[in-house]
């Protein structure tokens, strides 16, 4: 796995080969496919491992002891510094979560069942009524993806600080709208609704 992990952060899914993996391990092609039947079952292992260990990091990163909202700040800055601490990873799962993700099946833990989590909590202890909770959460991660892919870049100015503050805002700005529209038609009196 260490092995496809590197191959693949170089070359990319579509690059990487069975016969070159087999080439960096050192053993024979046939003998990769008496572990997986495939590439993609590989690769969907190989997200399995990286994703896992997302969560893991998010699951350690995560106030418990915190209001929901606090424990939505702990998750963004989780998530950011797993994407800087841990660049390779977070690059093979950014690739891979779109295909991968749907092969490894639901045995696999991911990272966005701790948003899900968090925004269940926050709706609970606010009052709130998201519609449907996966939206905020893939707006939210997809922009922190962004963020970290864009300040690795070089793109993004910002200091991991502003950084921080910036996406923290920005994901309370994304549940508090996604609210909004979850309670239209149900505001209380003297609150002004969100055409």
């Amino acid at each position: 796995m260490a092995a496809a992990k590197k191959l693949v952060s170089a070359s990319g899914v579509k690059a990487t080969s069975m016969r070159d993996l087999a080439r960096e391990v050192g053993v024979t092609e046939g003998a990769l496919y008496r572990h997986f039947d495939s590439k993609e079952a590989l690769i969907a292992e190989l997200f399995s491992g990286e994703a896992a260990r997302l969560h893991g990091w998010l699951a350690r990163s995560l106030d418990e002891k915190g209001d929901a909202w606090r424990q939505l700040d702990t998750l963004v800055e989780g998530f950011l510094d797993f994407g800087f601490r841990e660049a390779e990873s977070f690059r093979l799962i950014m690739e891979l979560h779109e295909t991968a993700a749907l092969k490894a099946g639901p045995r696999v833990r991911l990272p966005r069942e701790h948003f899900m989590a968090v925004l269940e909590r926050i709706e609970q202890r606010e009052g709130l009524d998201l519609l449907d909770r996966f939206a905020p959460v893939l707006m939210i991660v997809g922009m922190l993806s962004r963020l970290v892919g864009g300040a690795r870049s070089g793109a993004v100015k910002l200091s991991r600080p502003e950084l921080g503050t910036l996406a923290r805002r920005a994901a309370r700005a994304i549940v508090q709208s996604a609210a909004a529209q979850g309670n239209r038609g149900h505001a209380p009196p003297g609150r002004v609704q969100l055409p």
